[in-house]
This record gives structure tokens, sequence and C-alpha cells, in this order.
């Protein structure tokens, strides 16, 4: 039996009684039904199995649940923190994890993103690409011109070129966290001069500059991420990021500081910022035919694998670029 009398909880049984102060005793919270659980200083407990009657008599000692566990029984209460919850989860989306992967991509280091970058390039070979057809000659003068381009007052990105038959992917460009940029053959015959593929080539390189790959795959992996942030090790972390990386899908805010950084650089190196933004609006519209009614590489960019999967809000991109001075 049990009974409140001046504030102290009175047990009786056949081989029990004794007199606890309530504000000594831990009381379990009401779940269900469940039994509530009753535990006294000394660690002796008391399984109360009437947990309504139980509670109108602490009720009428003028005992009360904590607030949080009255909170579980009102509408009201539950509702708000619902909306709480749902605003922490979208804040944290938003604001705070982009912030976390950031961090976490600085502190990759460079000998992890050459692996990474390998295991990207093996799985895109075997799944993706061909071998290039483009003549070596057409290669080595591509890669000399990217050489050339000045890079002052930016972070100092010293991109790779390797070449390769785009198939599925048509007309792309794909930038590795290691500085390796891989160029489709479409691309090349898409372009109508070298300054358009270095337009896109500088925009790829905006990515390598601000870790973007890396810290894609790092948000996409949110749970992996923090576990990486607690104990320290993100190695573990990064051993999904060779195929978040094959499929990675650029947010705006990333498209923007690529296109940013690749306005600065075209600029620095006198070509016009118009070049990238005349590509991919080739890019982005019907294929053009050529002679003998074949078309261009852009038929590709329809596919599942297109360059436009990967970079989105293009006709916003391309009004930015022809926007900058």
């Amino acid at each position: 039996m049990l009974s409140v009398t001046d504030g102290k909880l009175v047990t009786c049984g056949e081989d029990v009684e004794r007199r606890d102060a309530l504000a000594v005793l831990r009381l379990s919270e009401p779940l269900g039904h469940a039994p509530r659980l009753v535990t006294f200083p000394d660690g002796a407990h008391c399984e109360v199995s009437d947990d309504a009657a139980f509670r109108r008599m602490l009720a009428r000692s003028g005992q009360r649940d904590a607030p949080v566990v009255r909170w579980q029984f009102s509408r009201t209460a539950v509702a708000v923190s619902l909306a709480v919850l749902v605003a922490c989860l979208v804040l944290a989306h938003e604001w705070l994890l982009p912030r976390l992967a950031r961090q976490v991509a600085e502190r990759v280091p460079a000998e992890l993103a050459t692996r990474v970058s390998d295991e990207t390039l093996a799985m895109l070979d075997a799944n993706v690409f061909g071998p290039s057809q483009l003549p070596v000659a057409r290669q080595q003068a591509l890669s000399a011109r990217l050489a050339t381009l000045k890079q002052a007052d930016m972070p100092t990105v010293r991109p790779q070129l390797l070449f390769r038959q785009g198939r599925p992917m048509g007309a792309n460009a794909l930038a590795l966290p290691s500085g390796l940029i891989v160029v489709t053959d479409e691309l090349v015959a898409l372009a109508r001069n070298d300054e358009e593929i270095l337009g896109v080539l500088a925009h790829e390189m905006g990515h390598v500059s601000q870790r973007h790959g890396l810290r894609l795959a790092i948000e996409s992996s949110a749970v992996g991420l923090f576990a990486a942030w607690y104990i320290g090790d993100v190695s573990a972390l990064l051993a999904g990021v060779p195929a978040a990386l094959s499929q990675a899908r650029y947010s705006r805010g990333f498209e923007r500081e690529a296109d940013d950084f690749a306005a600065r650089l075209l600029v620095l190196n006198g070509i016009p910022v118009g070049r990238l933004a005349d590509i991919l609006e080739r890019m982005d519209g019907p294929p053009e035919p050529l002679e003998g009614g074949s078309r261009t590489g852009s038929e590709h960019s329809r596919s599942p694998f297109a360059y436009f999967a990967t970079h989105p809000l293009t006709a916003e991109r391309i009004h930015r670029l022809r926007a900058a001075p």
C-alpha cells in the first residue's frame, strides 16, 4: 500500500514499512501501460501498476511530474515540439551541415584526395567512359594552353587534363578532388574555339579550388559526417565518396562559386566571360545539325548522364555570366 503523508511516501507491505521524503525519490516517467518505477535513496525500488491512481495521489499531495513529462501529454506542446524539431533539422541541413562539411573537406589530406580521385576515375572508366579518340597532339595542345593560365590573387589550382570518350555522359567535363579534370571528346567537338573549352575548364577548377566534390559527398552522408567529426577520423567516411562523386549534383551555391571563379580567371587572362556562357547555351539548347545530317555532341546532353544533370539551373548561370563585367 502506498500513501502520502506530510510530504513523505509511506510504503506498507507484508515485510515492508518505510517512510521516505518525496523530494529524495526518483520516479520514472509514465510510458503507456508500463508500471511506474519508484526508486528509493538506498537503491530499493517499487513498481506501481496503477499509474492513474498513483498520479492522482501525487497530485493531491501537491506533487507534479516534471514539465517535460507533462508536455508529453499535451497536444499543443507536442505540436510545438514537432515544429521546433523541423525548424532545427532545416537549419542544420541548410546552415550547420554545409559548414561542417567544408571544415571536414579542408582537413582531408592530399594523399586521400588523390586516392578518392583515382577510385572515382576507375569507376567511371569501367562503367561510363571510353578511350579518347582525340588526337594526342590536340590533347597536348589543350593541356599546354591550360597550363599557361595565370591564377594571381586566387587559390592556386594545378589541374591535370585527361581525355575520354563521353558515351552516355556526352559533352562534359568532370573535376575530381585531386585537381584531375576529365574532358570528353564530345565537349571538344562541341566547342567552336579553345576559349570556350578553357571557360568550362576554369569552371571545373573552381569546383576543385572550393573542394565542392568532397563537400557534396560529405553532406550526402550526414550521419557519417557527424561520426567522423566526433571521432576525428574521416577516412572511413570517405570510403563511399567515389560513388557520390561519380553522380554529383552541385547545388546552386556551388555552381555560383565555380562560375565566379571561372569569370575572374577568364578576365585575368584576357578571355571574354561570354565564352563560357556561349558553350553552356549551346549545350543546353537543341543539337545543331552538321553537314551530311550528323549532329554535334550536344545531343547527349539530354541523357541521364548529361552535363546539366550535374550543373543545374543553366539559364540562370548563363544570365549571370553574360552580365559579368
